[in-house]
Formats: C-alpha cells, sequence, structure tokens
C-alpha cells in the first residue's frame, strides 16, 4: 500500500475534475432518455425532431448527438489534464504514460474550420472548454483521406464501433468526426433500423395500453381494426403525415407490414437482451398460430393475465375462424387457379387456428395465471413450451428454469 502513489489534489483541481465529470453524466442520461431501454426514456429522436422527412430527423438527431458525445471526450481530456497536473508529471511521464495508455481523442488536433463550425453550433456553457477547443492544435488532411474515412461512417454506432472507438481507430479528433459527418449525409442503416424499432415500439406500447384488452390482431376482424391500421391512425393524429409513415419502411429496410408480421418481435426481444446471463425481456409480445397466419397478434404483458385466455378465444379466435369461413363461400363457386389457392391456403390457416385454440384450451387446463409481478420469463415460458410465439424469447435452459419456477 505504502508504494502505491496517492495524491489529494487541491481543492481548485478537485473541484473542476467534479464539474466537467459531473457534466458528462448529464449529457449521457440526456442522450438516454431518447432511447426506448433505458428507465429515463421520453421520447424518440423521430417525434425529437421536425424535418419534414423522417430520414433528415435522424440525421439531425445524430449530429446533435455526435455533437454531445464530442463534448464528453472534450471534457475527459481536460479531466485527464488536470490529472496529470495532480500527480505533477514531467513532459516526459507524461509521454510515457500517452505512449503506454494513447493519448485522449478530445486533444488530437483538429481542422479549423470544424473547430469554428463546432464552436459556432454546440452550447457550450463552460469558457474552459471554449479556451481548450480554440488552443487545439491545427491540422489538414487530404482529400483521400477524408474520403476514407467517410466511407466507413455507415459502420458507425455498430458493435465496438460508437464514436469514441472509431475516434480511437483513426486518430481523430471528434471534432473532425463531427463534421464531416454532418457533411457526408450518411445514414448507418443499422442505427437508422434501431430507432426507427423504439418509435415503432414505443407507439405499439401505447395503442396497445389504450386498447381495452391490449389485444391487437394483425389482420383486422368486424369491429376490430388490424394492428397496421391502427398505427397509420395513430401517427396520423399526432401531427405526422401519410408520406412519412410510408417512410418507415425506408428506415427499418423492409415494408412496415411485413417487419410487423417477421421481424419486431424478434428485434425488439434482442434489443432488450440488456444481461447475457438473463433473459430477453420483450414488453410487447407476439402470438402467432404457425407459418400459415392463421392468427396472429399482438400482446402487452401489462395487461396479459388469465382472462386474457378466454378472450383470445372467444372474441379473437372466433371472429378469426368466422372470416375466413365467410371468405370460403364467397369462393364457393369460383374455379379460377387463384381462387383455388386462397381456398387452400384458408383450408390450412383454420386447421392451423385449431390446432391454436387446443393449445390455449390446454393452458387455461393446465392453470396458467400470468402474473406482471412474475416477470417476462416466468409468464412467457408457457407459451413458448406451446409453440405459441412468432420466435423464441428464451434459451432452452432458460425455458426449463422458468416453466419449473414456483415464485
Amino acid at each position: 500500500m505504502q508504494r502505491i502513489p496517492v495524491v489529494i489534489p487541491l481543492k481548485e483541481q478537485e473541484e473542476c475534475i467534479s464539474i466537467f465529470a459531473t457534466k458528462n453524466i448529464e449529457i449521457k442520461k440526456h442522450l438516454c432518455s431518447y432511447r426506448i431501454i433505458e428507465t429515463n426514456f421520453d421520447k424518440t429522436a423521430l417525434t425529437a425532431c421536425s424535418e419534414t422527412a423522417l430520414r433528415d430527423r435522424l440525421l439531425s438527431y445524430l449530429n446533435y448527438e455526435n455533437a454531445q458525445l464530442t463534448l464528453v471526450l472534450i471534457n475527459e481530456a481536460i479531466i485527464n489534464q488536470i490529472v496529470f497536473d495532480v500527480y505533477d508529471l514531467s513532459p516526459e511521464d507524461r509521454r510515457q504514460v500517452e505512449t503506454q495508455m494513447g493519448k485522449p481523442v478530445g486533444e488530437l488536433p483538429v481542422i479549423a474550420e470544424a473547430r469554428d463550425a463546432y464552436l459556432a453550433s454546440t452550447t457550450i456553457e463552460s469558457e474552459t472548454v471554449r479556451e481548450f477547443i480554440q488552443k487545439l492544435s491545427i491540422t489538414t488532411f487530404d482529400e483521400e483521406k477524408i474520403h476514407s474515412v467517410k466511407d466507413e461512417f455507415a459502420t458507425l454506432y455498430q458493435s465496438n464501433n460508437d464514436l469514441d472507438e472509431f475516434c480511437i481507430r483513426h486518430q481523430l479528433n471528434p471534432i473532425n468526426v463531427w463534421y464531416w459527418f454532418q457533411e457526408s449525409l450518411v445514414l448507418p442503416s443499422g442505427r437508422a433500423a434501431e430507432i426507427a424499432l423504439g418509435f415503432l415500439a414505443d407507439t405499439c406500447r401505447t395503442v396497445l395500453m389504450e386498447d381495452e384488452d391490449g389485444i391487437i390482431p394483425l389482420a383486422g376482424l368486424p369491429g376490430e381494426s388490424g394492428l397496421l391500421d391502427r398505427l397509420e391512425h395513430y401517427y396520423l393524429n399526432h401531427g405526422f403525415t401519410s408520406a412519412q409513415f410510408s417512410q418507415l419502411d425506408e428506415l427499418l429496410g423492409r415494408p412496415i407490414n411485413e417487419y410487423l408480421e417477421d421481424y419486431f418481435f424478434m428485434n425488439l426481444s434482442d434489443l432488450l437482451n440488456l444481461f447475457r446471463y438473463l433473459p430477453k425481456t420483450p414488453f410487447i409480445w407476439h402470438l402467432s398460430s404457425g407459418p400459415q397466419q392463421g392468427f396472429e397478434a399482438y400482446i402487452i404483458i401489462y395487461k396479459w393475465n388469465r382472462d386474457s385466455l378466454f378472450k383470445l378465444k372467444t372474441r379473437y379466435l372466433g371472429k378469426r375462424v368466422e372470416s375466413l369461413e365467410f371468405r370460403q363461400i364467397q369462393l364457393a363457386d369460383s374455379k379460377t387457379a387463384q381462387a383455388q389457392n386462397e381456398k387452400e391456403k384458408i383450408r390450412l390457416q383454420l386447421q392451423e387456428i385449431a390446432e391454436f385454440t387446443s393449445k390455449i384450451d390446454e393452458l387455461i387446463a393446465e392453470g396458467y395465471d400470468p402474473q406482471l409481478d412474475g416477470g417476462v420469463g416466468k409468464n412467457i415460458a408457457p407459451l413458448q413450451k406451446k409453440g405459441l410465439l412468432r420466435s423464441e424469447v428464451l434459451t432452452a435452459g432458460q425455458l426449463d428454469k422458468y416453466l419449473k419456477a414456483d415464485w
């Protein structure tokens, strides 16, 4: 213990470190408020910005986020210099530390136009930070270097490639990266899809919570609009246009109806896989009768209970069967190839629904009684075992564990 270099900083130094560290925490908390997985979630990037095109909204938000994260890295560089002063390191000692640990990217040289643009467009309350940025060394880059950096923006924000890692890998000041990213107008598809998923999940949650029983079929039923129609209605009544609703296809990477049918539940589950050794925790579940899509519905865990099983049978499955049987009657006299294909499709769907209904009956007979306090794992395990979900949420080990849970 005696060999550990413990230095008591001056009160002024301690206060400065505390101020910059607190500011960084505030920035990170604020950025978390745009992510649906965070406890302080407030609104998504698509609702926070006001540009006409959704693509432009995302670019506007990412430019803002990059500016804020750049400020975090600048503050960290300032803290780093204060710590060097606390330990009274000589220039040679500092060089040795930076050689071994790497120089903070916030201290790296900047191009003059990027520095000036950043100072002009970013709210920086601390005069110390402004002076630090103004005193950064000025450098230039050839067009080939700039072009190569911009070419990699498409992969920005992917795993292990956030702004900090990107700057470290390229040894660039984040101010330069912020500036070039704005110029490039590149929208990383992975990040765009993640933000669009959060936007869609937030809306689905709202619509499901507003629904009487928290069950919404994907295909509309008599007296019950389908999910896609409800989503569009919600957006149009909350300041979005039909054109903007259609633009979600581009951000999601496929038509929204296809996304809701085949990808939403799986992607939401993956997004909410927050802890490596714990189960995924989707709060919206996709019930499915199988590949023929005889019956598909979204439910929300906050309204899911034993009574929901009875409502599924009487209100939803019953109406779906009636709708399909009525369509059978309409097609009875038609001999076209298209009609024959549709008849066969309906036959398979009705068969699938009958099997699905039988599994619901089994759950009721087995005493399935979901309770919100039981958590996702325990409540969803019986559904996954019966094959009632569009995609699996639990691993084999987790499924076995939660089927045996007695809390």
